[in-house]
């Protein structure tokens, strides 16, 4: 994933330059923006980090349950 990718893979509509290339162009490109708000309204975080297997990684941080 380009760089400056980044930050846009979490807004709503987004999708990849490579989008339908795997399958049907039925994506919507609102997955990881529902992801980053829903974790984002409990407490936590989403981001994207390079992979050493190139590609890229998605971290996801939640906060610890409080009882």
């Amino acid at each position: 994933m380009p760089a400056q990718q980044g930050e846009q893979v979490f807004e709503w509509f987004t999708r990849g330059a490579r989008a339908g290339h795997r399958s049907d162009d039925t994506a919507s490109g609102l997955g990881l923006a529902l992801v980053d708000q829903h974790l984002s309204r409990h407490g936590g975080a989403v981001w994207v980090k390079d992979s050493p297997s190139a590609g890229a990684r998605f971290v996801v941080e939640l906060p610890e349950l409080q009882r």
